[in-house]
Protein backbone atom coordinates (compact mmCIF):
# COMPACT_ATOMS: atom_id res chain seq x y z
CA UNK A 1 0.00 0.00 0.00
CA UNK A 2 1.17 3.91 -1.09
CA UNK A 3 1.11 5.78 1.96
CA UNK A 4 -0.50 9.26 1.06
CA UNK A 5 0.85 11.28 3.99
CA UNK A 6 3.07 8.92 5.97
CA UNK A 7 4.19 11.66 8.25
CA UNK A 8 0.73 12.11 9.43
CA UNK A 9 0.23 10.21 12.05
CA UNK A 10 -2.32 11.83 14.80
CA UNK A 11 -0.76 12.95 18.52
CA UNK A 12 -2.57 15.31 21.10
CA UNK A 13 -1.32 18.82 21.07
CA UNK A 14 -0.64 20.30 24.47
CA UNK A 15 -3.36 22.94 24.51
CA UNK A 16 -1.28 25.14 26.95
CA UNK A 17 1.43 25.42 24.27
CA UNK A 18 2.26 28.58 23.80
CA UNK A 19 0.88 30.44 20.61
CA UNK A 20 4.15 30.82 18.91
CA UNK A 21 4.12 27.32 18.72
CA UNK A 22 0.09 26.93 17.62
CA UNK A 23 1.20 29.77 15.27
CA UNK A 24 3.75 27.51 13.13
CA UNK A 25 1.82 24.36 13.53
CA UNK A 26 -0.90 26.21 12.16
CA UNK A 27 0.96 27.30 8.65
CA UNK A 28 2.44 24.14 8.65
CA UNK A 29 -1.02 22.22 8.55
CA UNK A 30 -2.04 25.06 5.82
CA UNK A 31 1.22 24.27 4.12
CA UNK A 32 -0.19 20.69 3.56
CA UNK A 33 -3.70 21.63 2.04
CA UNK A 34 -1.72 23.29 -0.20
CA UNK A 35 0.60 20.68 -0.88
CA UNK A 36 -2.44 18.87 -1.96
CA UNK A 37 -4.28 21.78 -4.03
CA UNK A 38 -1.50 22.88 -6.33
CA UNK A 39 -1.09 19.58 -8.10
CA UNK A 40 -4.68 19.17 -8.49
CA UNK A 41 -5.00 23.28 -9.70
CA UNK A 42 -7.71 24.02 -7.39
CA UNK A 43 -8.21 27.27 -6.68
CA UNK A 44 -5.45 28.40 -4.02
CA UNK A 45 -5.67 32.14 -3.66
CA UNK A 46 -7.78 31.67 0.15
CA UNK A 47 -5.26 29.05 1.07
CA UNK A 48 -2.21 31.23 0.26
CA UNK A 49 -3.71 34.04 1.96
CA UNK A 50 -4.14 31.97 4.99
CA UNK A 51 -0.20 30.50 4.73
CA UNK A 52 0.97 34.28 4.86
CA UNK A 53 -1.00 35.58 7.72
CA UNK A 54 -3.06 32.26 8.94
CA UNK A 55 -6.41 32.99 10.84
CA UNK A 56 -8.60 29.81 12.47
CA UNK A 57 -11.63 31.51 11.71
CA UNK A 58 -10.70 32.08 8.10
CA UNK A 59 -9.39 28.94 8.30
CA UNK A 60 -12.88 27.22 9.69
CA UNK A 61 -14.95 29.22 6.69
CA UNK A 62 -12.81 28.08 4.11
CA UNK A 63 -12.79 23.97 5.48
CA UNK A 64 -16.55 23.90 6.15
CA UNK A 65 -17.01 25.30 1.74
CA UNK A 66 -14.60 22.44 0.63
CA UNK A 67 -15.82 19.97 3.32
CA UNK A 68 -19.04 19.34 1.56
CA UNK A 69 -17.78 19.37 -2.02
CA UNK A 70 -18.62 16.73 -3.93
CA UNK A 71 -14.80 16.48 -5.59
CA UNK A 72 -12.62 14.64 -3.55
CA UNK A 73 -9.40 17.33 -4.38
CA UNK A 74 -11.41 19.75 -2.51
CA UNK A 75 -12.50 17.08 0.29
CA UNK A 76 -8.81 16.34 0.71
CA UNK A 77 -7.75 20.58 1.54
CA UNK A 78 -10.75 20.31 4.01
CA UNK A 79 -9.35 17.18 5.91
CA UNK A 80 -6.00 19.32 6.24
CA UNK A 81 -7.73 21.82 7.52
CA UNK A 82 -9.60 20.26 10.03
CA UNK A 83 -6.31 19.70 11.91
CA UNK A 84 -6.56 23.42 12.83
CA UNK A 85 -9.68 23.35 14.50
CA UNK A 86 -9.84 21.71 18.43
CA UNK A 87 -11.92 18.26 18.68
CA UNK A 88 -12.69 16.44 21.56
CA UNK A 89 -12.57 12.34 21.82
CA UNK A 90 -14.14 10.65 19.26
CA UNK A 91 -16.68 8.42 19.97
CA UNK A 92 -15.95 6.26 16.76
CA UNK A 93 -16.05 2.84 17.26
CA UNK A 94 -12.32 1.98 15.42
CA UNK A 95 -12.09 -1.77 15.67
CA UNK A 96 -15.93 -2.15 14.70
CA UNK A 97 -15.66 0.27 11.68
CA UNK A 98 -12.35 -1.65 10.40
CA UNK A 99 -14.60 -5.00 10.33
CA UNK A 100 -17.23 -3.75 8.36
CA UNK A 101 -14.77 -1.80 6.04
CA UNK A 102 -13.25 -5.15 5.59
CA UNK A 103 -16.46 -7.09 5.42
CA UNK A 104 -16.89 -4.18 2.43
CA UNK A 105 -13.82 -4.57 0.57
CA UNK A 106 -14.51 -8.67 0.15
CA UNK A 107 -18.09 -7.60 -1.26
CA UNK A 108 -16.58 -5.43 -3.92
CA UNK A 109 -14.22 -8.30 -5.05
CA UNK A 110 -16.86 -10.38 -5.55
CA UNK A 111 -19.05 -7.54 -7.70
CA UNK A 112 -15.62 -7.30 -9.96
CA UNK A 113 -16.48 -9.92 -12.46
CA UNK A 114 -20.03 -8.82 -12.33
CA UNK A 115 -19.63 -5.06 -13.44
CA UNK A 116 -18.14 -5.24 -17.06
CA UNK A 117 -16.49 -2.41 -18.11
CA UNK A 118 -16.50 -0.95 -14.45
CA UNK A 119 -13.95 -3.18 -13.37
CA UNK A 120 -11.38 -1.13 -12.73
CA UNK A 121 -13.81 1.35 -11.07
CA UNK A 122 -15.00 -1.49 -8.64
CA UNK A 123 -11.24 -2.33 -8.16
CA UNK A 124 -10.20 1.18 -7.49
CA UNK A 125 -13.31 1.51 -4.92
CA UNK A 126 -12.41 -1.84 -3.38
CA UNK A 127 -8.50 -1.15 -2.73
CA UNK A 128 -9.30 2.76 -1.58
CA UNK A 129 -11.51 0.67 1.58
CA UNK A 130 -8.78 -1.42 2.31
CA UNK A 131 -6.31 1.17 2.09
CA UNK A 132 -8.76 3.14 4.53
CA UNK A 133 -9.01 0.00 6.70
CA UNK A 134 -4.90 -0.58 6.99
CA UNK A 135 -4.38 3.20 7.91
CA UNK A 136 -6.94 3.38 10.78
CA UNK A 137 -5.58 0.27 12.24
CA UNK A 138 -1.90 1.76 11.82
CA UNK A 139 -3.03 4.84 13.57
CA UNK A 140 -3.04 7.12 10.33
CA UNK A 141 -6.32 8.79 10.46
CA UNK A 142 -5.61 11.78 7.67
CA UNK A 143 -4.27 9.15 5.31
CA UNK A 144 -7.82 7.15 6.87
CA UNK A 145 -9.95 9.79 5.70
CA UNK A 146 -8.10 10.53 2.29
CA UNK A 147 -8.20 6.94 1.16
CA UNK A 148 -11.99 7.30 2.30
CA UNK A 149 -12.77 10.38 -0.07
CA UNK A 150 -11.42 9.02 -2.75
CA UNK A 151 -13.29 5.90 -2.40
CA UNK A 152 -16.79 8.11 -1.76
CA UNK A 153 -16.00 10.26 -5.40
CA UNK A 154 -15.53 6.34 -6.94
CA UNK A 155 -18.78 5.22 -5.21
CA UNK A 156 -20.79 8.01 -6.97
CA UNK A 157 -18.93 8.38 -10.54
CA UNK A 158 -21.00 7.90 -14.12
CA UNK A 159 -19.33 4.49 -14.45
CA UNK A 160 -20.56 3.30 -11.10
CA UNK A 161 -24.26 5.06 -11.77
CA UNK A 162 -24.52 3.31 -15.31
CA UNK A 163 -24.43 -0.13 -13.60
CA UNK A 164 -27.52 0.84 -12.10
CA UNK A 165 -29.56 -0.06 -14.99
CA UNK A 166 -29.18 -3.79 -14.38
CA UNK A 167 -31.61 -4.13 -11.47
CA UNK A 168 -29.62 -6.61 -9.55
CA UNK A 169 -26.44 -4.63 -9.45
CA UNK A 170 -28.98 -1.58 -8.18
CA UNK A 171 -29.86 -3.16 -5.05
CA UNK A 172 -26.18 -4.34 -3.72
CA UNK A 173 -24.39 -0.40 -5.28
CA UNK A 174 -26.78 1.41 -3.33
CA UNK A 175 -26.37 -0.36 -0.20
CA UNK A 176 -22.30 -0.03 -0.77
CA UNK A 177 -22.88 3.56 -1.51
CA UNK A 178 -24.82 4.42 1.42
CA UNK A 179 -21.90 2.41 3.22
CA UNK A 180 -19.10 4.71 1.88
CA UNK A 181 -20.94 7.24 2.89
CA UNK A 182 -21.41 6.86 6.15
CA UNK A 183 -18.14 5.50 6.97
CA UNK A 184 -16.98 8.69 5.52
CA UNK A 185 -19.08 10.54 7.73
CA UNK A 186 -18.08 8.72 10.65
CA UNK A 187 -14.28 8.79 9.99
CA UNK A 188 -14.49 12.49 9.88
CA UNK A 189 -15.24 12.84 13.70
CA UNK A 190 -11.75 11.31 14.17
CA UNK A 191 -9.09 14.48 14.92
CA UNK A 192 -7.01 15.63 12.57
CA UNK A 193 -3.96 17.26 14.41
CA UNK A 194 -0.22 16.66 12.96
CA UNK A 195 2.24 15.11 15.74
CA UNK A 196 5.71 17.59 14.94
CA UNK A 197 8.84 17.15 17.38
CA UNK A 198 8.76 21.04 18.52
CA UNK A 199 12.23 21.12 17.97
CA UNK A 200 11.86 20.68 14.16
CA UNK A 201 8.86 22.96 13.55
CA UNK A 202 11.15 26.04 12.37
CA UNK A 203 13.68 23.61 9.67
CA UNK A 204 10.39 22.20 8.68
CA UNK A 205 8.37 25.60 8.06
CA UNK A 206 11.76 26.13 5.99
CA UNK A 207 11.97 23.14 3.96
CA UNK A 208 8.14 23.54 3.31
CA UNK A 209 8.52 27.04 2.05
CA UNK A 210 10.93 26.13 -0.44
CA UNK A 211 8.82 22.77 -1.74
CA UNK A 212 5.80 24.83 -1.99
CA UNK A 213 7.91 27.71 -4.40
CA UNK A 214 9.15 25.02 -6.58
CA UNK A 215 5.05 23.08 -6.68
CA UNK A 216 3.61 26.42 -7.63
CA UNK A 217 6.11 26.50 -10.60
CA UNK A 218 6.16 23.13 -11.71
CA UNK A 219 2.33 23.36 -11.55
CA UNK A 220 1.90 26.25 -13.11
CA UNK A 221 1.56 27.56 -16.71
CA UNK A 222 3.00 25.77 -19.67
CA UNK A 223 4.88 22.71 -18.88
CA UNK A 224 8.17 21.81 -20.56
CA UNK A 225 10.19 18.79 -21.22
CA UNK A 226 13.05 19.53 -18.64
CA UNK A 227 9.89 19.96 -16.07
CA UNK A 228 10.98 16.95 -14.36
CA UNK A 229 13.94 18.77 -12.60
CA UNK A 230 11.53 20.00 -10.57
CA UNK A 231 9.70 17.30 -10.42
CA UNK A 232 12.61 15.16 -8.55
CA UNK A 233 13.24 18.15 -6.59
CA UNK A 234 9.69 17.96 -5.29
CA UNK A 235 9.61 14.24 -4.49
CA UNK A 236 13.29 14.58 -2.74
CA UNK A 237 11.92 17.36 -0.74
CA UNK A 238 8.73 15.19 0.34
CA UNK A 239 10.70 12.58 1.66
CA UNK A 240 13.04 14.93 3.50
CA UNK A 241 9.90 16.43 4.87
CA UNK A 242 8.51 12.81 5.63
CA UNK A 243 12.01 12.36 7.51
CA UNK A 244 11.94 15.41 9.72
CA UNK A 245 8.42 14.76 11.04
CA UNK A 246 9.40 11.52 12.10
CA UNK A 247 10.76 11.93 15.60
CA UNK A 248 12.91 8.72 15.71
CA UNK A 249 14.68 9.67 12.25
CA UNK A 250 17.69 11.79 12.79
CA UNK A 251 17.57 15.26 11.71
CA UNK A 252 21.27 14.56 10.27
CA UNK A 253 19.97 12.50 7.84
CA UNK A 254 17.39 15.01 6.61
CA UNK A 255 20.39 17.37 6.67
CA UNK A 256 22.22 15.49 4.48
CA UNK A 257 18.77 15.26 1.90
CA UNK A 258 18.92 18.99 1.93
CA UNK A 259 22.60 19.00 0.87
CA UNK A 260 22.23 16.58 -2.07
CA UNK A 261 18.91 18.36 -3.09
CA UNK A 262 21.17 21.62 -2.76
CA UNK A 263 23.29 20.00 -5.10
CA UNK A 264 21.10 18.72 -7.47
CA UNK A 265 19.59 21.80 -8.25
CA UNK A 266 22.65 23.53 -8.44
CA UNK A 267 23.91 20.79 -10.90
CA UNK A 268 20.59 20.53 -13.13
CA UNK A 269 19.30 24.44 -13.19
CA UNK A 270 20.97 24.96 -16.79
CA UNK A 271 18.76 21.93 -18.15
CA UNK A 272 15.93 24.39 -16.90
CA UNK A 273 14.86 26.72 -20.36
CA UNK A 274 12.14 28.78 -18.25
CA UNK A 275 14.54 32.22 -17.08
CA UNK A 276 11.95 32.56 -14.45
CA UNK A 277 11.98 28.81 -13.21
CA UNK A 278 15.89 28.27 -14.22
CA UNK A 279 16.53 31.29 -11.61
CA UNK A 280 13.74 29.73 -8.82
CA UNK A 281 15.48 26.80 -8.95
CA UNK A 282 19.31 28.30 -8.24
CA UNK A 283 17.68 30.17 -5.49
CA UNK A 284 15.99 27.27 -3.96
CA UNK A 285 19.40 25.50 -4.15
CA UNK A 286 21.03 28.08 -2.09
CA UNK A 287 18.36 28.22 0.38
CA UNK A 288 18.62 24.37 0.72
CA UNK A 289 22.45 24.71 0.82
CA UNK A 290 21.91 27.33 4.10
CA UNK A 291 19.11 25.14 5.65
CA UNK A 292 21.56 21.91 5.49
CA UNK A 293 24.31 24.06 7.16
CA UNK A 294 22.71 25.34 9.82
CA UNK A 295 22.92 24.10 13.53
CA UNK A 296 20.10 22.50 15.23
CA UNK A 297 19.45 21.87 18.71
Amino acid sequence: MTRLCFYARLACIDSRGSQCLDRKLAKITIGFALQSAIPHWRDTEALLALYSDPNLEKARILHDELAVSRNHCDREVAIWLQGLHEHGPSELDIKALMATMREMESILYFLINQVGEAQREVNDWMNYIANSAESLADGFWIDAKIFLSHALEISQSMAIERLKSDLNLKRKLDILQRATAQYFAEIRTLPSKLAIPEDRLEVIMAVQKVLLDLMQAHYQGRHEENDEVLGIAIRRLNTTIRHLMTEDKEIETAKQEMQLISEYLNEKQNKIVDERRRELARECGERMEELAETRTP
